[in-house]
């Protein structure tokens, strides 16, 4: 995972104790913390790990950490830990929740209309954007399936807002309706890659 701004991270220890607030440092998909002692974390092979990045928002995911020490003479702590991330948990973003730039031309059915076909343009953990040759009635609910990190899940949306394009095309902006939180983990982690270059 490459993580675009982050500094800092909260590390959770498995004894309940309060987390503690590390220095980070990022490159390319190389994560470092910076300890000030060589048991400041545990070498666990399992820590859970909240990574505040300014860009993302909060990962929390789980991590192995490797400490040594440090023989970076110009850092001022003497013990550092290198960190492979080995699950995604959640990703909360910090203003709106992030989209994913789709483009997908699919079957969707309206709960009044029926089967049609719609362009999916963007997407988030709340609400999607599709543009249709179909005119749908702002109380419609649509249903559609959609494949996150190689699961594909049905999803219900309720129409918010309607655009009429004026050559025959209009785009839809929905709320989705009830998603599983297994679900919500998934598209997360599905926009996340997208918007790293890692899905197309």
């Amino acid at each position: 995972m490459v993580l675009n701004n982050c500094t800092v991270c909260s590390v959770c220890e498995t004894d309940g104790s309060v987390p503690k607030r590390i220095r980070v440092q990022c490159i390319g998909e190389r994560i470092v913390l910076y300890l000030k002692r060589e048991n400041e974390v545990s070498g666990s092979e399992k820590v859970r790990i909240d990574f505040f990045d300014e860009q993302i928002g909060c990962i929390k995911a789980d991590c192995e950490l490797i400490v040594r020490r440090n023989n970076d003479l110009s850092m001022q702590e003497p013990w550092i830990a290198d960190c492979e991330i080995l699950e995604v948990v959640e990703i909360a973003q910090s203003r709106r929740n992030l989209r994913a730039k789709v483009g997908n031309l699919m079957v969707l059915t309206s709960l009044q209309q029926g089967e049609f076909e719609g362009d999916i343009q963007n997407i988030s953990v709340d609400g999607l954007y599709f543009i249709t040759r179909t005119r749908l009635k702002g109380d419609d609910t649509i249903e559609f399936c959609y494949t996150f990190v190689e699961k594909e899940y049905r999803l219900r949306a309720s129409i918010l807002r309607e655009e009429d394009f004026r050559d025959g095309r209009y785009g839809y902006g929905c709320q989705i309706i009830e998603l599983p939180q297994e679900a919500k983990r998934d598209v997360q982690l599905y926009i996340f890659k997208r918007q790293q270059g890692r899905i197309w």
